[in-house]
């Protein structure tokens, strides 16, 4: 009986690992680093079948550093997978209270009315502290006046991006590392560009504002969210910001 439990168990066990795995393939698009893993899984079973002994020699020594390799390119998107299952959990270290959510949503609105660009990131559960430090500290209570102040053209904190933590605005004039891959479509600028490269490392909500053309865009879970409207971005972060989190 006890040996039954055991291996319902360890069924059970092996499905949720399989299961996050592929929801982390799914999440960063590592579909064509799988299918290269899965070539030289190929290569190395048919070396062991016809006894290639050199080859498999060298495909037996060389694992460990292949795995390295594997962590060392996806550290960003595995370090944000390990965050989004860690936040499955009761509490949470971070909360968006519907006042800032408000304040975000209205400043957007009006840069996004003034053509004038924006960048803000809204922390959850990774600390976005290397990013702040690349900024101006500020640690002010957050309202929308202030959000529209601080992009204003040719103010001293107009370029780089602001980052939010809680009900505070932690930074502005931040720099954000820029995406690894492809945004979604062409003519789109550096401030998408960033706020896709922390949403691809971190599982920050970021949200952009076009200089060009005025419209609303939000990076977040390495996927780019382009062109909502107010209500749309209002429903985005309320589901994804508050403490309660699915």
């Amino acid at each position: 009986m006890f040996r039954v439990f055991t291996s319902g168990l360890e069924v059970a066990i092996l499905v949720v690992i399989l299961y996050y795995f592929f929801v982390f393939i799914r999440a960063t698009g590592a579909v064509q680093a799988l299918k290269g893993l899965a070539l030289l899984g190929l290569a190395f079973g048919l070396a062991r079948l016809i006894r290639l002994d050199v080859l498999f020699s060298i495909f037996t020594r060389s694992f460990p550093y292949l795995f390295l390799a594997f962590v060392i390119i996806f550290a960003p998107e595995l370090r944000r997978a390990l965050a989004e299952l860690g936040r499955r959990r009761i509490f949470s270290s971070v909360s968006t209270g519907d006042r800032v959510i408000e304040d975000l949503v209205g400043a957007a609105g009006e840069l996004s009315r003034k053509k004038i660009g924006a960048l803000i990131a809204v922390q959850r559960d990774i600390g976005l502290g290397v990013w702040v430090q690349s900024g101006v500290l500020m640690n002010s209570e957050i309202s929308r006046k202030l959000l529209v102040s601080i992009f204003m053209p040719f103010g001293p904190l107009h370029d780089g991006g602001v980052v939010i933590k809680g009900d505070k605005i932690e930074a502005a004039a931040c720099l954000f590392p820029f995406s690894r891959k492809g945004l979604p479509t062409d003519g789109l600028g550096m401030r998408h560009k960033a706020g896709l490269g922390l949403a691809e490392a971190t599982d920050a909500v970021v949200v952009i504002v076009s200089e060009e053309k005025g419209t609303i865009s939000v990076a977040f879970q390495a996927r780019f969210h382009r062109d909502l409207t107010e209500d749309e971005l209002r429903k985005m972060l309320t589901e994804n910001l508050h403490l309660k989190r699915s």
